[in-house]
């Protein structure tokens, strides 16, 4: 199951400072927290978690910050050995992919599917086989049938079932239980990039398939606190977190930064600030979605996204989307990712985002968007949109 780079790990053994403190150790060239205290750190600033600071500034565990662990551990419902820290989500992707793949073996995942993972497991050699989807997942006869059919070693499934990069899709818990039973006949395991899972903009959470048994669970502090923590998680089987564990050959991740993550997290006051970005990100999709309704630059077949941060929307017909694209970066340095790179199936898609710029950008931002493509089809009009309509304020 394991890849020949983490075969090789093995041997190494993860870092445990944990247990490095407690001996006489003449074989590790760590500095003396001693000097920590003569440097210029106001440690007022510091959150008081009761970790001091030869502690903070010094390595850590290989598997994170223990306090940490234990805070997301008890945050999951899972035990101790189930959790692996990591620099980000990304880190957590990277991680798995040594551990899992060899060049040339085969990755699935959906068309179209996150971008960034499509470029760690392409970084890894993998073979990546796009598969079709609807609103609920996978397609399961695709599915079940590429994995009778492949002759190669499918190390791995991976997706973003609750809302979905980059479509929004919030998975049915039945498909993804049956995609799930599917990959443990095979013996492949699947990696569900959960980042988004805490931002649903409505009452009652998705429910998703817990980790264990082939299931593995990546989530992230960036969208939920700040994406400069570079802070993620990994909850697995302990045998798999072991396999991470050894793989990651950095000291840890940073200890100061996971005590801020720690003290968020012990903090009553950290979930209702989550209430309160979903709020705040519900009404800029709510703007977008006003928006886009007298658009023509799209197709009117979108999804509504019930969390996260963007809509997915289909570029009409009559334009190259490659020309859009462009054009929109001429008029008004407007910046858009052709969905090609999401999947070769995705090429008249784009990921409109609203989370990061403000209403107004985001209204400027469409109104660029439907300029650029009025002028490509300057004959393609509708009379009631002869703008971007402005919402009411």
């Amino acid at each position: 199951m394991y890849s020949l780079r983490s075969q090789r790990a093995s041997g190494f053994g993860a870092f445990d400072y944990s247990s490095t403190k407690q001996t006489l150790n003449l074989a590790i060239g760590m500095p003396d927290p001693v000097t920590f205290a003569g440097l210029p750190l106001a440690s007022s600033s510091l959150p008081e978690t009761g970790i001091g600071i030869g502690d903070l500034l010094q390595y850590t565990d290989s598997q994170g910050l223990p306090e940490l662990r234990q805070a997301l551990a008890q945050r999951h419902k899972v035990a101790l050995e189930n959790i692996q820290v990591t620099a980000g989500a990304s880190q957590a992707l990277t991680l798995l992919a040594d551990l899992l793949i060899d060049p040339g073996d085969i990755v699935l995942t959906e068309d179209p599917s996150y971008l960034g993972a499509l470029r760690i497991f392409s970084v890894a050699g993998a073979q990546i086989i796009q598969l079709g989807m609807d609103r609920d997942g996978v397609d399961l006869d695709q599915l079940a049938h590429t994995l009778t059919s492949t002759t190669g070693k499918v190390a791995l499934y991976y997706t973003s079932p609750v809302f979905h990069n980059p479509t929004g899709c919030c998975f049915s818990i039945e498909r993804m239980q049956a995609v799930a039973q599917l990959l443990s006949r095979h013996g492949v395991p699947l990696i569900q990039d959960l980042v988004y899972s805490e931002l649903p903009y409505q009452a009652q959470r998705p429910n998703v398939l817990p980790a264990g048994q082939g299931v593995i669970n990546v989530h992230s502090s960036s969208k939920i606190a700040g994406a400069g923590l570079r802070l993620g998680w990994v909850i697995a089987e302990p045998r798999l977190i072991q396999g991470l564990a050894q793989l990651k050959l950095d000291g840890g991740v940073s200890p100061l930064v996971s005590n801020l993550v720690l003290s968020l997290l012990r903090n009553e006051a950290f979930d209702s600030h989550i209430d309160d970005l979903r709020e705040h990100y519900r009404t800029k999709r709510d703007l977008m979605a006003d928006l886009l309704k007298s658009c023509t630059f799209c197709a009117q077949d979108y999804l509504l996204p019930t969390g996260g941060f963007s809509f997915w929307v289909r570029i009409a017909d009559g334009v190259e989307p490659a020309a859009l694209i462009d054009k929109a970066r001429e008029l008004g340095n407007v910046r858009l990712s052709n969905g090609l790179h999401n999947g070769p199936q995705s090429r008249r898609y784009v990921r409109l985002c609203f989370s990061y710029l403000s209403p107004a950008q985001i209204r400027h931002g469409l109104q660029i968007i439907e300029e650029a493509y009025r002028s490509l089809i300057p004959r393609v009009h509708r009379p009631d949109a002869e703008r971007v309509r402005q919402p009411d304020a």
